[in-house]
C-alpha cells in the first residue's frame, strides 16, 4: 500500500511540475523554425524583381533559389532556461534539403518571450 500511495503521488505530480514550465511548447518552437525557412523563397523573390532584365543577376538568383535549404522536419526539440523565464537556449534535430541532399543536424538557438510572444533568436 505504501507504494501505491508513493506512486500515486508520482503520477499527480509530474502534470503539476509541467504546468510550472514557462517554456516554449514544441509546436510553437517549430513554427518559429518554419517562419524562418518560409522568409527565404521572398529574398529570392526580391533578389529576382532587383535584377530585372540583367541576365547574369537573373542566373545568380537561379543559382541562388536551387541553394537554398528546405525544410523537411524538425524533432527532438529540447529548451533550457538561461535568463529567467523569458529566455531559452534550445536545440532539435532539423531535416533540411539542399540542392537535392537532405541531411538532419542538431541546432542550437535561442527563444525569447517578448511582448508575450515567442521569438527565435540566435
Amino acid at each position: 500500500m505504501r507504494n501505491f500511495k508513493k506512486w500515486a503521488f508520482i503520477l499527480v505530480s509530474i502534470p503539476l511540475f509541467a504546468a510550472c514550465s514557462n517554456a516554449p511548447p514544441d509546436d510553437t518552437v517549430e513554427a518559429l523554425i518554419e517562419a524562418q525557412y518560409e522568409q527565404t523563397p521572398k529574398i529570392i523573390e526580391v533578389a529576382k524583381a532587383n535584377a530585372g532584365n540583367d541576365k547574369m543577376a537573373k542566373t545568380m538568383s537561379a543559382m541562388m533559389e536551387s541553394l537554398m535549404p528546405t525544410l523537411e522536419g524538425v524533432e527532438n526539440i529540447d529548451c533550457d532556461a538561461i535568463e529567467g523565464e523569458n529566455a531559452y537556449r534550445c536545440s532539435a534535430d532539423v531535416t533540411q534539403t539542399i540542392a537535392g541532399n537532405s541531411q538532419t543536424n542538431k541546432t542550437d538557438f535561442k527563444v525569447y518571450k517578448l511582448n508575450n510572444e515567442w521569438v527565435l533568436g540566435d
